[in-house]
Parts: structure tokens; C-alpha cells; sequence
């Protein structure tokens, strides 16, 4: 297995966004997601990713110039037009708008439309998290899942976060879809060539299927029946229905390579200073508290530790600091093509030659 670093990483990534013409304050931005995605373990969005993002770019079908602007004149409850930008340039925008707005009004939210994917959940958690802020971002997604009893996606995987800081533990830091898999799994075991369990998906005719390529033609399944099918229909309303954004058959396909429509998602972020509610310290103390109650109870036969959400994500981004971030053969293959694409050097013909050029 090849190692790099987090600064190598991130370098080259803002290289390829600013070779497709992304501002460099910009670029940094997107690199910071992409890389918080390898370095927290969550391998599907990080450099996993970087060919749909590039494609896009690559197609007009993403704007690497938005004008990302706020279309109301409120302080605190912001409507940000993202103008088609990257997502993982839209969402470091908005985020950065609530936090700023909270902390002055003790709470904030923001509604964004017209943007794309914005990447992992996590980073989102970890700036509220840092900010001391209790925060909460959803966004809706590529249809990949179908309404309890339909046969036809019409629901994306529309993860929800959640952030609560807290002293000397880790954040809680709740990071899920509401699909008992994200497509990208499905995506990687095509790659893999190899199954997949019958409970993540149904063929077209809506049968349990483990064949991974029947599942990208029929449906993810949503996590808890038809619980997880509500909270889809929740975060798609607060996401797109309030910012106006696409959702359902409408949203552009941003799996598929030969389409090039628009995907027009939006997203949702609400922000809490529970400062204004008693002083942090307390607050966090408490949290301490709670995080250790859970925790220390009694563990079930085999089990060696009880973990709370998000606090694998920590560990593993703790282990990489060690071991660097690992890049299999099948992503250092699609980072040369990548290379080549969008013009960062021909004569690069192996991983080293690229990553070497950011040391």
C-alpha cells in the first residue's frame, strides 16, 4: 500500500481544482473536504471522489466561478444562492456564514440552493464542533432510493450531521445517510467485482439482491423501513423545498458520465450557541459525563469497547497521523489520469512522480 500526507494531499488536490479554474481560495476549500475525508477513514468521498469532480468541472456542467451570494437581507437566517459552484465550495461558505452568524445571535441557519455535492458530513461536524457550537447541516442528493412500497429512486441517500462539543472527550459527531449504505459503496464493490449484503438493496422489480450492479439499476434501502424513509423526506424538504433547489427526478446525475445536467441540490445547516443557554465549561464537563456513562456500561459478550458517534472518525484520523493516508492502486491510477486531464504535467508516470511534485 502507498502512504502520502495530509499537506501532499491537499496540495495536489487544489492543484486540479485550480487547473479547472478555481480560485485558489476556493480550491483550498474543496481540498480541506476531500482530504478530511481520507484522513477520518470515510474513503468514498475523498480522493475517491475526485474524478466525479472533476468530470463535472470538466463537462460546464459545475460553475468553478459561483458568486455565491445571500438572497435575503436576514442575520441569522440566511438564503444563500451558491450560483452552481462546486459543493465542497458552497458548504465551506455557508458554514463559515452560520458560524459567524450564531456566535453573534446564539443561533443561526442557512438554506442553500443551487449547488452540488458538498462532500463529507464530518468536516461539517468538526468546524461546528471547533466553533463550540452544537450544529446540525443535511443535504438531498442523486435519487438512489425509493419510497417505502415504490419501485423508482426518488430519494437520495440525503445524509443529516449533527455536532455536540465537548471537553476533554471527542465531539459527539453524528454522520449518516439515510440509506443503510452510501451509493459509493455500491460503487466500490462493482470495482471489487464482489457482493454485497442482501439488506443494503433491491433489484429494479424491487427484490433483496447481493449483486451490487442489479442495485445501482434498482434501489439503496432505507435505514429502519419506512423510519428511514420519512427522515429522507424531512431533510429533502428542509434541503430543497424551503431554498427552492431540485429534488426528486429533477436533480442532475452526477453518477452518470454522460450526463450533464445540472444537479441543483441544496443543503440545510442550523447552528446553536449553547453558551446562551448556561456557561461552556459546564456544558462541557457535562458532556464529559455523559460521553463516559455511556461508555463505561456493561459491555455485551465480545465486545472490547463502546464507542460514541463519531469517535472512530478521531481515532483514525489520529492513526493516519502516523501512518499517512493510504492510497490504493486503483485510486493512484485514477489520480495519474487525473493528472493528465487537467493538465498538471505528461511526462508523470507513476504516483511518486506526481506526489512528489507537491514535497
Amino acid at each position: 500500500m502507498y502512504y502520502t500526507t495530509k499537506e501532499i494531499e491537499h496540495k495536489f488536490v487544489t492543484d486540479v481544482f485550480m487547473h479547472l479554474g478555481v480560485k485558489e481560495e476556493h480550491a483550498k476549500m474543496a481540498a480541506d473536504v476531500v482530504v478530511q475525508s481520507d484522513i477520518t477513514g470515510v474513503t468514498t468521498h475523498g480522493l475517491a471522489r475526485m474524478p466525479m469532480y472533476v468530470r463535472r468541472l470538466l463537462q460546464k456542467t459545475v460553475n468553478p466561478t459561483p458568486n455565491i451570494r445571500q438572497t435575503n437581507d436576514s442575520e441569522n437566517l440566511i438564503a444563500l444562492d451558491g450560483d452552481n459552484g462546486p459543493g465542497n465550495v458552497v458548504g465551506p461558505t455557508a458554514i463559515n456564514m452560520c458560524i459567524e452568524a450564531a456566535k453573534k445571535h446564539g443561533i443561526a441557519a442557512v438554506s442553500i440552493k443551487y449547488s452540488n455535492h458538498y462532500g463529507v458530513g464530518n468536516y461539517y461536524a468538526w468546524r461546528f464542533a471547533e466553533a463550540n457550537l452544537i450544529g446540525i447541516t443535511m443535504t438531498n442528493s442523486t435519487p438512489s432510493m425509493a419510497p417505502t412500497g415504490g419501485k423508482t429512486p426518488m430519494l437520495g441517500t440525503n445524509p443529516i450531521t449533527i455536532a455536540v462539543p465537548a471537553g476533554k472527550r471527542y465531539p459527539i459527531c453524528l454522520d449518516m445517510a439515510t440509506s443503510v449504505v452510501a451509493k459509493g459503496k455500491l460503487l466500490k464493490a462493482v470495482e471489487a467485482n464482489s457482493k454485497i449484503p442482501f439488506e443494503w438493496a433491491v433489484d429494479k422489480e424491487g427484490r433483496p439482491t447481493d449483486d451490487p450492479n442489479e442495485a445501482l439499476e434498482g434501489s439503496l434501502l432505507a435505514i429502519g423501513g419506512y423510519k428511514g424513509y420519512g427522515l429522507a423526506m424531512i431533510i429533502e424538504i428542509l434541503s430543497a423545498v424551503i431554498s427552492q433547489s431540485a429534488y426528486g427526478l429533477d436533480i442532475g446525475d452526477k453518477f452518470d458520465a454522460d450526463c450533464t445536467d445540472q444537479e441543483k441540490i441544496g443543503h440545510f445547516m442550523l447552528a446553536i450557541d449553547v453558551s446562551k443557554f448556561l456557561d461552556l465549561d459546564t456544558f462541557k464537563k457535562s458532556m464529559d459525563q455523559y460521553i463516559e456513562t455511556m461508555k463505561n456500561t456493561e459491555k455485551a459478550a465480545g465486545v472490547e469497547e463502546i464507542y460514541v458517534p463519531g469517535e472512530l472518525e478521531f481515532l483514525r484520523a489520529e492513526k493516519i497521523k502516523e501512518t499517512g493516508i493510504p492510497v490504493p492502486e486503483g485510486i493512484q491510477a485514477k489520480m495519474l489520469k487525473i493528472a493528465k486531464d487537467v493538465g498538471i504535467g505528461s511526462d508523470i508516470k507513476t504516483i511518486d512522480d506526481l506526489f512528489d511534485r507537491y514535497k
